[in-house]
């Protein structure tokens, strides 16, 4: 008779140092996977196109993709593993390499290199944003598929190592490495960009793996146990209901989140701490939610119709929140994430319901899960965006009532099936409509959606962009001089020692900026405008936006500024560049070394820049001045600091030299003098009262805006860390003066 087999092994208890350490080790990888994709979005940002929405689908589409994939790869083949532990603790370690490798990318110029191959794609006539998305899937594939393996292999460590039997213990995998991430959204966007710059918190992220794979290292002292055999670890077979369930699922999660951190903007402004805390709270919430999973094992449907409701009163909350009883940042968080508790609770349920094999299961489910994560980022950014709030809010809300009662299937097949139907009906007639009325921050508002963005316009014409005041509509006559974009504007032209011929708006917005340039007789205008919700404002406004949409001497380019002048080598006497606002995210692009000194190239002999160069804190205006004071030796101020001109050429500006400007025919001069007369009849000393001159100038900041270092956007940060020195202290590099010099 053949031999009985022997009997299994039998894994000695598990003292609470491993699983200490386990949870520790997930816990770190996550604080390291957020912070790497915070500072990847950014860093890949000035090679996306610049818009935050573009670049933010790009990076969270590949960073899930390649989670889900890591997840699926990793399912299939943890049942090969004879030692899952300490394969983790070598994931943790690969990462910390990998992360090493990014940041010495980081640390080397290859703009001009980029910018190369975008210019070769263009002449090869390949769409820029596929160029983008295969650039960001070679950069990010490999780390994000080593991060989407690590919950399945610690699955799969816990069951056969650890010798845990319970499967609630499978959401307290997600939870805590989950946890691990909101605690780096927080750090990463608010001390780490700040206080060190990207480079430097890759540094940080690379720590965090490395000692998360030490950590997990000493687990795999453990008994190595045999792999599990194929038959039971096999990955195929149909899809389980559950399965499916978390992949819809998925997809309605990250639809949500996209809709709370618009309704966050447009509450509590687009700023670098808005993000933050609205990713930080979606990912708390889920994991409290999912925490709590095992609670309510039998209670889907309840939790489902909960949370579908809470969807629903998305709207109202947000109107709540912008009315006089407007909450606070963190309290706001608290109660636009509540649905995220409801998503938590749904997908540790599945998660819990899935896991036989752990290390197969687990993966499969997350794979699937991403994959639906992946088709919500993708819709919502390109599609769902564009419709109201509201109706995106409703379509969500009726897809995950679906969900919750597809728990009977298939006695309710038809009831969900119609549910499904009447989501999409709704999302759709939000598409279909071209604007909405609601209550905006100063009183009632006409609304323009869009995946770029939402355009408020109130009764007396004041623009809000996504919550940020940006301009007012004019009747004809109002924007002469009041607005800082008028005199941005007349101060560049006046500042140009001959009579310019081409100039450039970075920024062109609702258009004034670029008809006042217009004003100059021959004067030809381009205008570089990222947000293409406002090119539908400005074809609805003609009379209030001064026909700037179809002036035949000015022509809009809808994209990003800073690929546009790179790709296209066209030279300017006149560049005007006007972040919406400093703290706004983003708004470093538009004001750091590297892009003024890309921009310093685009201008032709005695060219002048013009920029929005003040706002809250002094710190503030002392970074632009540093920034601008490197790449050029004059500048002059005009409406209090407001507007800073710079050129290499002097820039002569005297009473004498407005009134020879003010006796010319153009448009622009009439609007001169009608000013001046309004100033003087003031007793304002007429638009000469506007001129601050060189000398308040001559103080500047200790270190100026870059590229890898946001402090522009912290404004409160940048008051600790910037130091007023004098101008004349600052060294101007070799490579930033200009021949004429």
């Amino acid at each position: 008779m053949p031999a009985a087999p022997p009997p299994p092994a039998v894994q000695p208890p598990v003292p609470p140092g491993p699983w200490t350490a386990l949870l520790l080790g997930l816990g770190l990888s996550g604080v390291a996977g957020i912070v790497n994709q915070v500072v990847w979005q950014r860093a890949l940002k000035l090679f996306l196109g610049g818009s935050e929405t573009l670049s933010a689908m790009i990076v969270v589409l590949v960073f899930l993709f390649g989670l889900g994939a890591g997840a699926a790869l990793a399912s299939r083949r943890v049942g090969a593993l004879r030692d899952p532990l300490r394969a983790l603790a070598g994931i943790e370690l690969g990462l910390a390499l990998v992360n090493a490798l990014v940041a010495l990318l980081l640390g080397l110029d290859l703009t001009e290199s980029v910018y190369a191959v975008q210019r070769l794609a263009q002449g090869l006539g390949l769409p820029l944003r596929l160029v983008y998305g295969l650039a960001s899937a070679v950069l990010l594939l490999v780390p994000t598929l080593l991060m989407g393996a690590t919950v399945p292999v610690a699955s799969a460590g816990c069951q056969r190592q650890l010798g845990a039997q319970s499967r609630r213990l499978v959401p307290v995998l997600f939870v805590v490495n989950t946890l691990g991430a909101a605690v780096g959204a927080l750090g990463a966007s608010l001390w780490l960009l700040p206080a060190f710059g990207q480079r430097r918190a890759l540094f940080a992220a690379l720590a965090c793996n490395a000692l998360a794979g030490a950590v997990i290292g000493l687990l795999a002292r453990r008994p190595a146990v045999d792999p599990v055999p194929p038959s039971a670890a096999r990955w195929g077979g149909p899809l389980r209901r559950d399965e499916l369930l978390g992949a819809v699922l998925g997809f309605l999660a990250l639809g949500y989140e996209m809709l709370l951190f618009r309704a966050l903007s447009l509450a509590h402004w687009p700023l670098p701490t808005t993000f933050a805390a609205g990713l930080a709270g979606f990912l708390v919430m889920w994991s409290v939610g999912v925490a709590l999973a095992e609670r309510v094992r039998g209670a889907l449907v309840p939790v489902g119709l909960a949370t579908a409701l809470l969807l629903a009163g998305l709207p109202l909350l947000l109107a709540w929140d912008r009315s006089a009883a407007a909450l606070g940042l963190w309290a706001a968080v608290g109660l636009y994430a509540l649905p995220c508790v409801g998503f938590g609770l749904m997908y540790g349920v599945l998660v819990t319901r899935s896991a036989r094999d752990w290390g197969r299961d687990v993966g499969r489910y997350a794979a699937l899960n991403t994959l639906g994560s992946c088709l919500g980022i993708l819709f919502f950014t390109l599609v769902g965006l564009g419709a109201p709030l509201a109706h995106g809010a409703v379509a969500l809300a009726l897809g995950t009532a679906a969900v919750a009662l597809s728990e009977t299937w298939p006695r309710r097949a038809a009831a969900v099936g119609l549910l499904g139907l009447a989501g999409a009906a709704v999302l759709g007639r939000g598409l279909a409509l071209e604007t909405t009325t609601g209550a905006g921050p100063d009183g009632p508002v006409e609304v323009w959606w869009g995946p770029d963005g939402v355009v408020e316009v109130g009764e007396d014409g004041t623009v809000w962009i996504d919550g940020l005041w940006h301009t007012r509509l004019t009747d004809g006559q109002d924007h002469i001089g009041r607005p800082y974009s008028w005199v941005m504007a007349m101060a560049a032209v006046t500042a140009h020692p001959g009579r310019p011929e081409r100039a450039l708006v970075v920024g062109a917005g609702v258009g004034i900026t670029s008809v006042t340039l217009a004003g100059v007789e021959g004067l030809e205008i381009d205008g570089y405008e990222i947000n293409r919700t406002l090119r539908r404002v400005v074809a609805a406004r003609p009379d209030q936006t001064l026909g700037a949409l179809d002036h035949p001497r000015i022509h809009w380019i809808w994209q990003d500024a800073r690929t546009g002048m790179a790709l296209d080598l066209q030279t300017y006497d006149i560049i005007l560049s006007a972040p919406l606002h400093l703290r706004q995210a983003g708004s470093s692009q538009l004001l750091s070394r590297e892009y003024l000194r890309l921009a310093k190239s685009r201008l032709a002999p005695g060219g002048v820049l013009a920029v929005y160069a003040n706002e809250g804190e002094p710190a503030q205006a002392l970074l632009v001045q540093r920034s601008l004071a490197e790449l050029f030796a004059h500048r002059v101020s005009w409406y209090d600091g407001i507007v800073t001109v710079a050129s290499d050429h002097p820039i002569t500006v005297t009473p004498d030299s407005l009134a020879a400007w003010m006796e010319r025919d153009d448009p622009l001069a009439a609007e001169m003098r009608q000013l001046d007369a309004e100033l003087v009849a003031d007793g304002q000393g007429g638009l000469y009262g506007l001129y601050d001159g060189s000398e308040a100038l001559q103080i500047v900041g200790s270190v100026a805006i870059t590229d890898d270092w946001p402090l522009l956007e912290y404004p409160e940060q940048a008051a600790a860390v910037v130091r007023a020195v004098p101008a004349s202290q600052v060294v101007r590099p070799a490579e930033n003066l200009s021949a004429a010099e």
